[in-house]
């Protein structure tokens, strides 16, 4: 089954109109997607580029070795998500928060992030580099093995974090 398709039914499924709770495993994807609940979905070793994704939920969403290429993500609802080995390159991330989410051995290359919030995130292994954008905001931001070599942010405030 493609990813978009397994995509549109988790939504289904999560506002309770068929549809079926969805894993994502090993496909490829280059769609847009707006307005969806993919709260709980998980994708594994999956493949996006170009998707793009506007306001849509990932509530405690598990993503696992996944590469995303060129994707945008507006205006999304990361909180408790959990993200690990993926990498984001020349991405952008934009009017989003990603409260209480886990990013374990993620690499973000060439990145924009705007208008972001990682407030009591997690993060380990997480290399940002080369990345830009504008208020980058966490309060309680836990942080081990960060790297931000590269990167450079206007209006960051990050409060009673603790990283490296």
């Amino acid at each position: 089954m493609s990813a978009e398709k397994l995509i549109l039914n988790h939504d289904k499924w999560r506002k309770r109109v068929g549809g079926a709770l969805a894993g994502v495993t090993g496909e490829s994807d280059s769609n847009a997607y707006a307005g969806l609940d993919l709260n709980l979905i998980t994708f594994a070793g999956s493949t996006f580029s170009g998707s793009s994704f506007a306001s849509t939920t990932f509530k405690q969403a598990e993503w696992t070795t996944c590469q995303f290429t060129k994707c945008v993500f507006s205006a999304c609802d990361f909180e408790g998500v959990v993200v690990t080995g993926c990498t984001f390159s020349n991405c952008t991330f934009a009017k989003s928060q990603f409260r209480r989410s886990r990013l374990t051995a993620c690499k973000f290359n060439l990145c924009t992030w705007d208008d972001l919030n990682f407030d009591s995130a997690h993060w380990s292994g997480v290399d940002v580099l080369g990345c830009t954008g504008t208020r980058v905001e966490a309060i309680d931001l836990r942080g081990k093995q960060v790297d931000f070599t590269g990167s450079s942010f206007e209006y960051t405030e990050f409060r009673n974090a603790r990283i490296n």
